[in-house]
């Protein structure tokens, strides 16, 4: 029985001995994954974008101002707003794209609009079509009233610039 006690003892003692052990293990891995991380984060810096809240805002903005003067018939400043992007580089729209977007913006008024899409290529790119409603129509007419128009305002060096979509496929 004293055998049995002594070893019950001993195992007892081997347990704490072995647990003290893991705990100390863990606790050098965490400070040298800690100080690993202080080292990581000084030699890095985040250069990648990223899409936020104030970008979604700034995109509806350009969007929405853009519609706001096709509204009101200040076609000038509607088209200033436009760019042609390409290898992202933004550039003023064409003459020939001008006088085919002064020809739309005649033909269909803006009276109303609501966004209709909104749809995140990646962290510089974006999608959004508008339902805009160019006639007013009475109750129960079934002739339709709306069009949509896409934009496709991109970011290059930290500035948003409007595009209008005029395919299907974003670039």
């Amino acid at each position: 029985m004293q055998r049995l006690s002594f070893f019950l003892i001993e195992l007892h003692k081997m347990k704490n001995f072995i647990i003290s052990i893991a705990l100390v293990l863990a606790a050098l891995s965490t400070l040298g994954s800690c100080s690993g991380c202080s080292r990581d984060k000084e030699r890095q810096t985040d250069t990648v974008p990223t899409f936020v809240k104030a970008d979604t805002t700034e995109v509806l903005h350009l969007t929405e101002q853009y519609l706001n003067y096709v509204r009101d018939k200040d076609y000038d400043k509607a088209i200033a707003m436009l760019n042609t992007i390409v290898d992202d580089t933004a550039r003023p729209v064409s003459e020939e794209t001008e006088r085919d977007i002064r020809a739309q913006q005649r033909a269909f008024p803006v009276l109303a609009y609501k966004v209709a899409d909104m749809e995140f290529i990646n962290e510089n790119r974006v999608k959004v079509t508008y339902e805009i409603e160019f006639f007013k129509k009475n109750p129960g007419d079934k002739i339709p009233n709306t069009i949509r128009l896409t934009f496709a305002p991109q970011r290059i060096n930290a500035q948003w610039y409007l595009e209008l979509l005029e395919r299907s496929v974003v670039k």
